[in-house]
Parts: C-alpha cells; sequence; structure tokens
C-alpha cells in the first residue's frame, strides 16, 4: 500500500503541495486530476524520490520512503518529457530496464516485443528516439516503464500527446496492462474522460490541495465544491447565482439578474432545512449540468425557465446549445434534429431533481435522492 500523510512541498516561499494525504490500496489504478501547475507532477516526483517532501512522510507497504533512494524503491515512471536515451534504438530503449535486472536475453525478447505489440511500435524497434514524431516518443517511454516488474506505477500524462483515435484505444490497453502487472499505478492526467475512464479512485487536486479523493462515480455525482463540480464533467457545470425568496409558500429561490422576468426555482423541504440550519450564505448558487437539463421550444408545466439560444455547437448526433438565463450562461445538450439559431427563444426544465446546490463555493446538496452534505465537510 502507497500512502502519502501530510506531505508538503516548498520552492522558497512558493508551495508546490501542501498537506497531502493520499492512500493507495495495493493493486489500484489512482489518478490524479487537475489543472496546469495544480502540483500533479511534483507529487508524483515526491513518490518517486525525485524531490523530497519539505514535510510530511510517504510509504510504502508500511516501511517510510523519505530517506530511501530513488532506485531502491521499486518504483517505474513515465516522465511527460519522455526522457529516452537518444543514442539507443527503441528496442534497447525498451530493454534497457531488463538487462539492468539482468533477465535473460530470451525473456527481454519477449517482453520487449510483448509491450512493443501492445504499444502498436513493433515496425520502430530498430529505429533512435530522434526519427520518431512526438506520439511514437511517448509510447516508447510508456513502454519503457511498464515492461518491468515494479511495486508501483507513476505515469506522469502518458498517452497526452497521441492523436485522439489511439488516445482512446490506449486507455484501454492502459487498463488493461496494468491490471495483468498486479501492481499499484499512479497516473497523473488533466483530461477529464481519461481520468474517469481509467481510475478506481481519483484525487482532484488544485493549487496543491486535494479538493476531492473518491471514486469517479462520487466525484462526478457529488462535488465537493464548486472547482470539482466545474472540472469534472465534459460540458462543465453551469452556475446560476440565486437567492433565497421571503415570499410566502413554498421555499424556492430567485436567479439573480432575471428582475424583469424573475426565475424562480422551487426548492426541496431538505434543502430549504439545510440551508436553515447553515445560516444565510455570502453567496448561494445552483449548479446544473448540460445532460441534466432539457430544452423546449415553447413554454409548458415543466420547462418553465426562459432563455435565449447564445451558441450552438453541432457536435452530429448532437448539439451544445449555451443559452443566457438572465445574465447567466446555461450550457445544454439538445438534439440535434431542433435546428436552434442564436436568438431564439427558448425554456428550460430546471427542477429539484436535477440541480445542485452550492453555499460560498461548497457543495450542500446534490440531486439523486437529494443528497445532504453534512455541515464542516
Amino acid at each position: 500500500m502507497l500512502e502519502l500523510r501530510s506531505v508538503t512541498k516548498k520552492y522558497g516561499h512558493k508551495i508546490a503541495v501542501n498537506n497531502l494525504n493520499i492512500e493507495c490500496l495495493p493493486n489500484e489504478f489512482v489518478v490524479i486530476f487537475g489543472p496546469a501547475g495544480a502540483g500533479k507532477t511534483t507529487t508524483l516526483n515526491l513518490i518517486a524520490g525525485i524531490t523530497d517532501p519539505t514535510s510530511g512522510e510517504i510509504f510504502l507497504n508500511g516501511h517510510s520512503m523519505n530517506r530511501v533512494p530513488p532506485e531502491h524503491r521499486n518504483m517505474s515512471m513515465v516522465f511527460e518529457n519522455y526522457a529516452l536515451y537518444s543514442h539507443l534504438t527503441v528496442f534497447n530503449n525498451l530493454a534497457f530496464p531488463l538487462r539492468a535486472h539482468r533477465m535473460s536475453q530470451q525473456e527481454i525478447q519477449r517482453r520487449v516485443h510483448e509491450i512493443a505489440e501492445i504499444l502498436q511500435i513493433t515496425p520502430f524497434l530498430d529505429r533512435r528516439p530522434g526519427f520518431l514524431s512526438g506520439g511514437q516518443r511517448q509510447r516508447v517511454a510508456l513502454g519503457r516503464a511498464l515492461v518491468r516488474d515494479a511495486d508501483v506505477y507513476l505515469l506522469d500524462e502518458p498517452i497526452s500527446h497521441l492523436d485522439a483515435k489511439l488516445r482512446h484505444r490506449m486507455r484501454g490497453e492502459l487498463k488493461a496492462l496494468c491490471q495483468r502487472k498486479q501492481a499499484t499505478v499512479v497516473h497523473v492526467t488533466h483530461d477529464y474522460r481519461e481520468a474517469m475512464s481509467l481510475s478506481q479512485r481519483m484525487a482532484v487536486i488544485n493549487k496543491g490541495h486535494i479538493m476531492q479523493f473518491g471514486t469517479p462515480e462520487e466525484i462526478f455525482h457529488t462535488p465537493a465544491n464548486e472547482f470539482v463540480a466545474s472540472f469534472v464533467g465534459e460540458p462543465p457545470m453551469s452556475f446560476l447565482d440565486a437567492a433565497l425568496s421571503t415570499g410566502a409558500g413554498l421555499p424556492e429561490m430567485v436567479i439573480t439578474g432575471t428582475e424583469k422576468q424573475p426565475v424562480r426555482i422551487k426548492l426541496d423541504d431538505d434543502s430549504a432545512i439545510t440551508l436553515r440550519q447553515r445560516g444565510t450564505p455570502k453567496q448561494l448558487r445552483v449548479g446544473v449540468r448540460a445532460t441534466d437539463l432539457t430544452i423546449s421550444m415553447t413554454e409548458s408545466a415543466t420547462h418553465t425557465v426562459p432563455a435565449e439560444v447564445y451558441v450552438v455547437e453541432t457536435l452530429g448526433h448532437r448539439d451544445i446549445v449555451t443559452t443566457k438565463v438572465g445574465p447567466h450562461l446555461v450550457k445544454v445538450v439538445a438534439s440535434a434534429g431542433m435546428s436552434l439559431r442564436v436568438r431564439d427563444a427558448v425554456w428550460l426544465d430546471i427542477n429539484p431533481n436535477t440541480f445542485h446546490l452550492f453555499a460560498d463555493e461548497q457543495a450542500i446538496a446534490h440531486p439523486a435522492r437529494r443528497i445532504r452534505v453534512p455541515e464542516g465537510v
């Protein structure tokens, strides 16, 4: 088991990662997911022993790794910048870690050709890295890391430079290959689809802090805060500022900026109780995913929120429609047959079964049985 306990890394006054706590179970595929500059690569370098933590400890199978040099950690790493041996052929790059472990020539031949076939680089085994494309070099770097047995595989953006079609295929191949290795994998990426499809659990990181750590399903359906909600998902979640209505009747919210034609959204009893318990927030926002909304050309009992078409992105089998609700931009997945145009008047269906609720950037309720978030989480 790999564990980071309160790990912090500082470079002068700059804090690269701050108080990281991550636990990777045996044979688990964990993805560290976040934007550029979030501290993802720094975290991998700390695990690998390339850099030392300023404070905190890293454990592997119950033993502290803080004072163990990289070559004695039995970890294999893929670097984002490839780090291939330019004077060696692809075959010899792949064979290098196997020869370092004094494997037989027959076993080296078998392993190299097996990994080369999986990564579709067999035709390039006699070439040197300088005669390969960026995507081909990346596959060689990935193969060199995975060709040998290790306790932990550290993968830094290992398929980010591949074209879309190959990247899609490699996601499946990479997951299957790592499962056969029966080792712990820590994979770094900024790609949402890659993170969701590969991980058993994922850590969403931003500015050196863990925003949320859980299964892909937990992070997608119950994001802990607005950052996670906006960063996980395609299209990203849309947010509408709201204020609690003081009128009589059922509790409801009014979307700010819609004074001329007020947009009112009903609150269910659980969400209303949660808000009353927490007190009046400085900022109240409704979060809605494009796939949870429906759009109509006419007003109806369900489609009660007036909007205007702002942008239409045609994807063939569907359209991503960006609408304006007052000053807010709201994305909706629509049927390609609707033939919507910019400035068309439309109506949206936003109800308590589809929206997320955030107070002061922290989640307080989610759809699907209106999951209530305990106070202080």
